[in-house]
C-alpha cells in the first residue's frame, strides 16, 4: 500500500506540472565487452548522469540498458520475440524513446542471448526471464512508477511482470501483443500450430530459448485478476489475427473477441486499429508515443480520483 500510495502521489505532482529529478544511478560493467550480437558495448562515461546505457550484472551474466530523458513516470519497452542473432532489438524502439524523453525516463533493454546482451548457454525459464527484467532494472537504480510498452511476445513477459508487481507499474502500451487468453484457443487450431508443440525445438534450439508455452501456461492464474490500470492495445489492421495460416473459421470466429474481452478487463482498456503492420515500433512510432501519453494521462486522472477520495 505504501508503494501504491507513492506512486498516486508522484502522478499527482505530474499533473499539476512538478518533474521528478531522480536519476537512474547503479553501477555498469567498468569495461567493454564483446555481448551476443557481436558488438562492443561500453557502459556509459558519467553514471552521475541521467542518461545510462552499457551491460548490468544481473547475476552471472550482463543485460544491456539503455535509460534517456528525465520525468516522473518510466516506461519500459519490452521486445517482441527474437529469431534472428544479428537482431538488436531495443534498436527498435530509439523512434519512440526521442519522442517521449523530454517528459519521461524511456530505458530499453536486451534479453538475454540477444542484441548487446550476454549469452547464456541454457534453457530459459518463465522464472529466468522474470528476473532478469527485475534484476537489469535493479541494477540500473530504475525505480518504478513503470509503463511497460510491449511488442508481439513482449506482451507475455509484460503480463509475467505486471502480475509479480501490480504495484509497480500504473499503466500499458501493448503493441500488437500475444496475451494470455491465446492458449484457451488452441483447440480450435491444428495441432501443428498449437502452443505445446513448438515447446521442445522452443527450448532447444530458439535464439532466447525460452518456450511460449511455457510462459503462456504459468499466465493462466492471472486472467481475470489483472489490476485496475489503464492500457491501450494497438492492433494491426494490416495483418489482422484472422490473416493466419490456421485455417481455422472457429479460431477466427473467436480470436478477435478474446483479444477485445482481454483489453476490457483494464480500467479502461482501449483496443486500438492502427494502419501498420504487426511489426509497427519503427513505422508508426508517433502513434506508440501518443498512446503512451494517453495512458499516463489517464493514470494520472485516475490517480488524483483516489487522492479526492
Amino acid at each position: 500500500m505504501r508503494t501504491r500510495t507513492r506512486i498516486r502521489l508522484v502522478l499527482v505532482a505530474a499533473l499539476a506540472g512538478f518533474v521528478a529529478t531522480a536519476g537512474c544511478a547503479g553501477s555498469a560493467s567498468s569495461s567493454a565487452t564483446t555481448t551476443a550480437g557481436g558488438t562492443s558495448v561500453a557502459p556509459a562515461a558519467n553514471l552521475d548522469s541521467p542518461d545510462i546505457e552499457g551491460l548490468f550484472d544481473v547475476g552471472g551474466h550482463r543485460l544491456y540498458l539503455a535509460c534517456t530523458g528525465d520525468g516522473p513516470v518510466t516506461v519500459v519497452y519490452v521486445h517482441g520475440w527474437v529469431d534472428n542473432t544479428t537482431y538488436v532489438p531495443h534498436n527498435s524502439a530509439t523512434a519512440i524513446r526521442d519522442l517521449l524523453s523530454d517528459d519521461f525516463r524511456v530505458c530499453l533493454y536486451d534479453r538475454r542471448n540477444v542484441g548487446s546482451s550476454d549469452t547464456v548457454d541454457a534453457v530459459q525459464s518463465p522464472a529466468d526471464m522474470q528476473h532478469d527484467m527485475e534484476s537489469v532494472l535493479a541494477a540500473g537504480g530504475v525505480k518504478p512508477p513503470y509503463i511497460l510498452m510491449a511488442a508481439s511476445f513482449g506482451g507475455l513477459v509484460a503480463s509475467q511482470y505486471l502480475a509479480a508487481h501490480p504495484d509497480d507499474v500504473v499503466g500499458m502500451v501493448l503493441i500488437d501483443t500475444m496475451f494470455p487468453d491465446e492458449l484457451r484457443l488452441d483447440p480450435f487450431i491444428p495441432r501443428e500450430f498449437r502452443f505445446e508443440y513448438y515447446r521442445k525445438d522452443d527450448r532447444c534450439c530458439s535464439v532466447e530459448r525460452i518456450a511460449q508455452y511455457d510462459l503462456v501456461k504459468g499466465l493462466q492464474h492471472s486472467i481475470g485478476r489483472e489490476p485496475e490500470i489503464p492500457v491501450v492495445y494497438l492492433a494491426s489492421q494490416q495483418q489482422p489475427r484472422t490473416d493466419n495460416p490456421f485455417e481455422s473459421p472457429k479460431y477466427d470466429a473467436r480470436i478477435v473477441d478474446a483479444l477485445a474481452a482481454y483489453v476490457d478487463r483494464f480500467s479502461p482498456g482501449i483496443l486500438r486499429q492502427v494502419d501498420a503492420p504487426h511489426f509497427m515500433e519503427p513505422v508508426v512510432p508517433d502513434v506508440i508515443a501518443d498512446a503512451v501519453r494517453e495512458v499516463a494521462g489517464l493514470a494520472g486522472e485516475a490517480a488524483e480520483r483516489v487522492e479526492d477520495d
